[in-house]
């Protein structure tokens, strides 16, 4: 089964089988699914520390 985490609960993204009723006990195993990859191409934009100081931005000749 699929679903997510929204604070600590996991919200399923498809319902329960037949066969699992109320107060039945169950093990849940849970594992991270990676993220997909975008389906164009991306790049790093390899942004350089020294250009992300605001002093550095903002200061005058």
């Amino acid at each position: 089964m699929k679903g997510y985490i929204q604070g600590q609960s996991i919200i399923l993204t498809q319902p329960l089988p037949d066969n699992i009723k109320d107060g039945d006990e169950v093990e849940i195993s849970v594992s991270v699914i990676p993220h997909q990859k975008y389906p164009f191409p991306t790049f790093d934009l390899q942004i350089n520390d020294e250009s992300l100081k605001r002093e550095k931005v903002y200061e005058s000749d």
